[in-house]
Order: C-alpha cells, then sequence, then structure tokens
C-alpha cells in the first residue's frame, strides 16, 4: 500500500481545510458588506446636498455598484452554505473525486468545495476548486491513479481522499 504522499492524518487535514475555507470566505463575505455600508453612507451624505442633476447620475452609479456588490454577497453567501452543510461529513475519506474531496495530482493540490482562492493549510498550498468550475469536470468521478487533461495540463493522482 502506497503511504500517503502528504504524511499527514486526513480526515484532520480535510477539517482544517474546511475550517480555513469558511474563514476565507467569510472575510470576502465581511468585505463586500463593508463596501455596501461604505456606498450607502456615501449616497446618504450626497443626499444630505442640494441635488443636481449631476449629483443624480452619482448616486444612480452608487446604487448600481451598490446593487452589484449585492449581488456578489449573495452569491458569496450561497458558497457559504456548500461550505457550512459540508461540516458533518467533511472526515469521510472519498474514493473517487467528489465535493469535500481533496485531490493531490502531480501538480497541484485541490480541495473539491467552492472557488477559494489558494490558501496555506499546515504547510500546503491548497487551491478551492469549486464544482462549477471546467477543470472540476473533467475530475469528476476519477481514482486515485487516474489521469485527466485540462487544456494543455496533463494530471494523474497521486492521492485521494
Amino acid at each position: 500500500m502506497e503511504t500517503s504522499v502528504l504524511n499527514i492524518n486526513h480526515a484532520a487535514f480535510k477539517k482544517a481545510l474546511l475550517d480555513t475555507s469558511i474563514k476565507k470566505h467569510q472575510s470576502v463575505i465581511d468585505d463586500f458588506k463593508n463596501s455596501i455600508k461604505e456606498m450607502i453612507g456615501s449616497e446618504n451624505e450626497a443626499n444630505q446636498e442640494d441635488p443636481d442633476m449631476s449629483q443624480q447620475g452619482f448616486n444612480s452609479e452608487q446604487i448600481h455598484r451598490a446593487n452589484a456588490v449585492g449581488d456578489q454577497v449573495s452569491f458569496a453567501n450561497k458558497e457559504m452554505e456548500i461550505l457550512q452543510n459540508m461540516l458533518p461529513t467533511i472526515e469521510d475519506i472519498n474514493d473517487t473525486v467528489k465535493l469535500g474531496s481533496v485531490v493531490v495530482t502531480d501538480k497541484d493540490i485541490f480541495f473539491v468545495s467552492t472557488s477559494i482562492e489558494r490558501m496555506k493549510v499546515n504547510g500546503f498550498s491548497v487551491f478551492g476548486l469549486s464544482t462549477e468550475s471546467p477543470l472540476y469536470q473533467v475530475m469528476k468521478g476519477k481514482k486515485h491513479g487516474e489521469t485527466f487533461s485540462f487544456k494543455d495540463a496533463h494530471y494523474r493522482i497521486k492521492e485521494l481522499f
């Protein structure tokens, strides 16, 4: 039997990955919410002055930007829900690539969850991979030792848990 490539407790590592993912994601949500508050604050200050036509255009722009950020918050909240729903089963060890899997390839380490920028956990650099991503779609269902290709890159799964 092959020794663990990462030489770690898989269940504990997955739990640490999920905890880090939730913290990073909450930080993103908080940043979006703060942006909206700042935009609304700027709009309220502007409305206290005598409005003119150029000011109304500015307010419309601010409202449009706040709505766009609001859409991003909504999307981020849906992704946070996915992460929260993973909590009860995160320590399960997977033998195929699916939601909750850690996929160690010859090129990178992926945590199948939501789209999360690269993070360091227990000294390892891991990329959060959404189940909606094209890369996930080509690796979905693969097992240890199998290969897959995405664009010009070829990957071999060295470890899966």
